[in-house]
């Protein structure tokens, strides 16, 4: 009888950055997957508005990615009630619009904690788990950012670009596993972040191509979960170009004053989608 309760368990996964847009479309691809969810952000409010849009009861953890003690409360949260977990998706993220030299001390933290430090040591708490049973997936949502560096992005570029070769490095110690390890490179995603960038002096170059979905990077999710494709870029177009760009990086120089001027006209026509007009801190 025990056998076939274990048997029927469902699977779980946790979402990092659970209040999020990104993290919403997530849960709900999951869920309809069959997994119980754990969900982890700094906002209890925002993941009870995730909860509104699920049909289950997803469990709570709240959790500042920037903080030590927490991220260890987490990991240690999941080793103790949840050591059969499958799936492990670091999903938050944070960016900061500006140059390096007006960023303050608590900013690099904060974006290097959140992009970069707190991924690795979640992923150090979970892994031993899936390694014990030698099944599940670790996918992280990374970024073009990741590949290619912008002006004004050099915080989160650096966290981004870190993430990708831990990624990497991560996925060739396991490849003789059966743990899946897959990074998610979306481009611009129509998130509340990505209007903050937008109203807040963020770079244009976000725009150059059309903005994506939530859900089109839930998508890639379950391919990487399913699949452990090393790298999945949203759009696939999108990482051709990126990859040629990271090979001849001297190229988004002589690119820029043409794709800001791209990236500015589709970033108005997308602001003025959402009903917005007054775009003074455009850059």
């Amino acid at each position: 009888m025990k056998k076939n309760l274990e048997k029927h368990k469902k699977k779980i996964a946790l979402i990092t950055g659970g209040g999020g847009a990104i993290a919403e479309a997530i849960a709900i691809r999951l869920e309809n997957e069959g997994y119980q969810l754990l969900l982890s952000d700094i906002s209890l409010e925002k993941m009870s508005q995730v909860k509104e849009k699920l049909n289950g009861n997803p469990r709570f953890f709240v959790c500042d990615q920037t903080n030590p003690e927490e991220i260890q409360n987490l990991i240690h949260s999941i080793q103790k009630d949840y050591p059969e977990i499958s799936v492990l998706i670091n999903n938050a993220g944070y960016t900061k619009e500006g140059p390096f030299i007006s960023q303050s001390i608590g900013d690099i933290q904060r974006q290097i904690w959140i992009n970069l430090i707190s991924p690795i040591h979640i992923t150090h708490g979970i892994l031993p788990l899936m390694l014990k049973r030698n099944e599940g997936a670790i996918v992280s949502i990374v970024s073009i950012g990741g590949i290619i560096a912008l002006a004004d992005s050099s915080l989160y570029s650096a966290g981004k670009f870190g993430l990708r070769g831990f990624l990497t490095a991560l996925f060739e110690e396991l490849k003789h596993t059966k743990i899946k390890v897959s990074g998610i490179y979306p481009t611009a995603v129509d998130t509340p972040m990505l209007l903050h960038e937008a109203l807040n002096g963020g770079t244009a170059l976000n725009w150059v191509n059309p903005v994506q979905s939530p859900d089109a990077v839930a998508r890639a999710v379950i391919k990487g979960i399913k699949k452990g494709t090393l790298e999945i870029y949203v759009p696939y177009s999108d990482g051709l170009i990126s990859r040629l760009v990271a090979v001849f990086p001297w190229l988004m120089g002589k690119l820029s004053p043409a794709l800001l001027w791209i990236g500015k006209r589709n970033q108005q026509k997308w602001l003025k989608g959402k009903g917005i007009t007054n775009t003074n801190t455009i850059h």
